[in-house]
């Protein structure tokens, strides 16, 4: 078996693309150029066959250009060809302009990779908020995709004018533009690599998945050098990692810079994260859901607070569910794994881009012995009777209190509440802005001022309960109580489900050679005895440097 890894560090302006708005002067009618800004880098440009001169050579690679150009990823293309020399008579001028102030390393232009056209004479210029240049250079590119390596800080817009096409009559083909560059680390220039995977089929916690890597760097790496790669960018850079096993590459999921780590000054090591451990970092102001709301309302709302609506999956069997309850101000994460607990779900971003919201699947695939390492053992996990679950009834009080009370500057306070609170009233300030957990106050001088409101009574009961009928003999009894959702659908199935799980007592543990099931998925692991367990696998410890074995823990009966 043939095993090679690639990571994809993506040094990148992270807000770049989502802010910047691209206009050319030159394109083909159906062109959408929003294309260039795509941020999914897994999207490659076809091989489309053209009337362009040696193009189209008829070896069966070129597909047939399509009916309907507009309905595909195209990039852009320019209205007309280049001239005999390769030049435009009227060179194409892409202006891309942005509401924020960006900073990049550079810019990275993908143009033709499948019929190697690019252009090779490009004129770049960046502005300023007032329209000033504060920077231009040329460059000429020498391969499709090209990094046009210039450190440019708080630029507003940027204008790319291509000259000359690196072939005789050519359309400029351009397909990405990246704020920054991408560093492809793949085989000797790797020092280490290694990826945990882990999920939770109880979902009393929304595991996060992490990547360690290590690389022999030049000077751009060097953390003191303040006009290197970490003076621009330190956290949620974008690492993409693959591995290749037997020539058949798999998607390993995409992960986010947390903490980078200079070694001798020449390799450098970086801790990364993966979706869930950054919505671990963002904070969520909660809310109140006495009348119920749907799951796909509440995880969307929550996903869209942490600026991720596009980066989840949820089951649709499990969209239309009724929620009802209460979330207190708390990360993202943490937010997410109270809507999974109440629907009994499994919340993972194992292998992929997003975070995936299921219920717990039936098996998708086998792990026979010669997938397995010598060195495998079973243990049986603590009896378990009963599982009891407590749930929150909010009942609003009576009577106003006061909520906040203090002596403060002129300006803005933002007021936390230790319990949810309604009918919201203030002296000595306006309430600007407000929530069942928070209000934003407006001081307009400073002063006393005094927040009164309605706070909500937590009235907890036991919402659903499984107990054996009959215990092993010699047994004692061990019931799991979990008090802690504040959130709840059907707290008897999610007892039911809860109490099913701990009676698969069996974990199996022990190495892997590279398998295609990941954490959170349902497997069969069959032993040189003809036995077969049929469990969830909870961990993978993946050394993607040592031919991809996994230390793996698979638990079910």
């Amino acid at each position: 078996m043939k095993t090679q890894t690639e990571i994809h560090y993506m040094l990148v302006d992270p807000g770049a693309a989502g802010d910047g708005v691209p206009s050319v002067t030159t394109k083909q009618p159906w062109v959408n150029v929003s294309q260039l800004h795509d941020e999914d880098d897994t999207h490659v440009m076809a091989k489309w066959g053209t009337l362009e001169p040696g193009q189209f050579v008829l070896d069966g690679t070129a597909a047939m250009f399509p009916d309907d150009p507009a309905a595909q990823d195209m990039g852009l293309w320019s209205a007309g060809m280049s001239g005999a020399d390769g030049r435009f008579t009227a060179p194409p001028v892409l202006t891309v302009a942005f509401s924020q102030p960006h900073t990049s390393l550079g810019i990275t232009f993908v143009f033709a990779e499948p019929t190697g056209d690019w252009c090779d004479d490009l004129h770049l210029a960046w502005y300023d908020a007032a329209g000033a240049v504060l920077a231009e250079q040329d460059f000429a590119p020498d391969s499709a995709s090209y990094f046009c390596d210039r450190l440019v800080h708080d630029y507003y817009k940027v204008v790319a004018t291509f000259r000359k096409t690196n072939k005789p009559r050519r359309y400029l083909k351009l397909f990405r533009v990246r704020y920054g560059v991408v560093e492809h680390l793949t085989g000797s220039g790797l020092t280490e690599a290694s990826l945990l995977e882990e999920a939770d089929p109880t979902s009393m916690t929304v595991s996060v998945n992490t990547l360690r890597f290590g690389f022999y760097a030049d000077r751009r790496f060097d953390l003191l050098d303040l006009t290197g790669v970490y003076a621009v960018f330190q956290q949620q850079q974008r690492v993409r990692v693959r591995q290749a096993v037997d020539g058949v590459t798999r998607e390993m999921g995409l992960f986010y810079t947390d903490v980078p780590e200079v070694q001798d000054e020449r390799v450098v090591t970086i801790d990364c994260i993966d979706l869930v451990g950054v919505l671990g970092q963002t904070e969520y102001l909660g809310g109140l859901w006495l009348d119920g709301i749907t799951a796909g309302a509440l995880i969307r709302e929550i996903m869209t607070s942490a600026d991720a609506a596009a980066y989840y999956e949820l089951a649709p069997s499990l969209a239309g569910i009724v929620i009802k309850g209460y979330l207190p101000i708390c990360t993202h994460r943490e937010a997410l794994q109270q809507v999974a607990f109440a629907l009994g779900a499994v919340a993972s971003c194992a292998r992929s881009d997003n975070i995936r919201i299921y219920p717990l699947p039936p098996a998708t695939s086998t792990i026979t012995p010669h997938d397995k390492a010598a060195g495998h053992r079973q243990v049986q996990r603590g009896y378990v009777s009963g599982v009891e679950v407590y749930t929150h009834n909010y009942v609003p009080a009576r009577d106003v209190t006061e909520l906040f009370k203090a002596t403060c500057k002129a300006g803005t306070e933002f007021v936390r509440f230790s319990s949810p609170a309604a009918s919201l009233s203030c002296s000595g300030a306006s309430i600007v802005e407000s929530g069942v957990n928070y209000a934003k106050l407006n001081v307009p001088a400073a002063g006393q001022v005094v927040l009164s409101g309605k706070p909500y009574d937590d009235q907890t009961s036991l919402g659903g309960s499984v107990y054996a009928a009959v215990m092993p003999a010699g047994a004692r009894a061990s019931v799991k109580t979990v008090e802690g959702c504040t959130l709840t659908a059907d707290p008897q199935a999610v007892a039911q489900g809860l109490y099913d799980f701990y009676q698969q007592r069996i974990e199996d543990t022990g190495d892997l050679f590279p398998v295609d099931a990941a954490a959170g998925e349902v497997v069969r692991v069959e032993t040189a005895g003809s036995h077969t367990l049929t469990g969830m696998v909870e961990s993978l410890d993946i050394d993607l440097l040592g031919g991809g074995i996994a230390k793996a823990v698979v638990a079910g009966g």
